[in-house]
């Protein structure tokens, strides 16, 4: 009888056992993560490699969260858990470009920041006579029954945000990736991701090329109003936000034409807004010189991404002769003092 009940036992064992599952190896799956980042931009020619990427995964239901890693440009081993997600790698430490909401995939967006205080203050001459100009335009149309005839989204001059240029922010996007669970014994087993990533922004390139007095140019600012005020970089599409960008031109001399570019998330295609082009030049004198363009047309359908200005460019010799602060050393003055010892 007790030989039997073991004889039982020892099949009972044997059964469970053949029963159980193989264990997982760990919780987590080993993926190797093979990053393509492309540099080539139009405009922005030699950009460098980013040296950080943010690696994000996303819950595809909800869109939140679920694992962040960083890796080089290169790519690099990640360690998530096993499911199924969407991808966003992009690169981080850049200067101007900054990214919020990052734990979201359908709020994820990279933006930059309104021009400081002390630089508003820098273009308080440039920034009245723009209003001003804007404000005559406007009642001009008033009068003229056009008002109305293009819509107007950028802010009144009064309330436009102004901001800086964005930098060049390298995304990838990967929607379902699955990430299979390792068993005990699979772990030699090889799990390769393949991410293409490529620039979000825009570099435009601006040429003034009816430039006369440019021997008088001392330096020239601008602003392109019109612009997209961020980009979500999970849903791949730029907000609705109209803002105006900052940027710097110079004079080129050996050509005659002042030049400059700017960089941008680009204009949404929903959306209508007055697209113009601002700059002040500062003469040799220290006068300013303010000059307005409509570029809307030069927006449209252009792949080299390059907007020439035809339109004169006047710049008369400054009348104190255009020297500027010049400095100067008198003759001593010969002065006598006593001084007791």
């Amino acid at each position: 009888m007790r030989r039997r009940m073991t004889m039982a036992l020892i099949l009972l064992a044997v059964m469970f056992a053949s029963c159980q599952r193989r264990p997982f190896a760990e919780d987590t799956t080993k993926v190797n993560l093979v990053l393509k980042v492309n540099t080539d931009v139009v405009n922005h020619e030699g950009h460098p490699m980013p040296e950080t990427m943010r690696v994000g995964l996303y819950d595809p239901a909800g869109g939140a969260g679920r694992y962040t890693d960083y890796v080089g440009p290169e790519g690099g081993y990640i360690y998530p858990m096993a499911g199924t997600y969407d991808l966003i790698v992009y690169n981080i430490g850049t200067e101007s470009t900054q990214v919020r909401k990052e734990s979201s995939h359908g709020e994820i967006e990279a933006f930059t920041s309104e021009v400081s205080s002390f630089l508003k203050s820098q273009l308080s001459r440039f920034l009245a006579k723009r209003a001003q100009a804007r404000a005559e335009r406007a009642k001009a149309e008033a009068q003229n029954g056009t008002k109305g005839s293009k819509p107007e989204t950028s802010a009144p001059s009064d309330e436009e945000k102004i901001v800086y240029e964005p930098d060049h922010l390298f995304v990838g996007n990967v929607k379902g990736v699955v990430i299979p669970a390792l068993l005990e014994g699979d772990e030699d087993r090889e799990i390769m991701l393949e991410v293409d990533a490529r620039s979000v922004v825009e570099t435009w390139k601006i040429s003034l090329t009816n430039v006369e007095g440019l021997e008088w140019v001392q330096s020239v600012v601008a602003i392109i109003s019109g612009q997209s005020g961020s980009h979500f970089i999970g849903r791949q599409e730029d907000s609705d936000d109209v803002v105006s960008i900052y940027f710097e031109m110079k004079p080129d001399k050996e050509k005659g034409l002042i030049t400059g570019q700017f960089n941008t998330f680009g204009k949404h295609p929903q959306v209508q807004s007055d697209l113009s082009l601002d700059i002040n030049v500062t003469d040799t004198g220290g006068d300013e010189h303010h000059y307005h363009f409509d570029v809307d047309s030069e927006f449209m359908e252009n792949p080299e991404l390059h907007i020439e200005v035809e339109e004169e460019i006047k710049v008369e010799e400054p009348k104190g002769g255009g020297g500027g602060f010049v400095p100067s050393v008198e003759d001593w003055d010969e002065i006598k003092t006593e001084i007791n010892i």
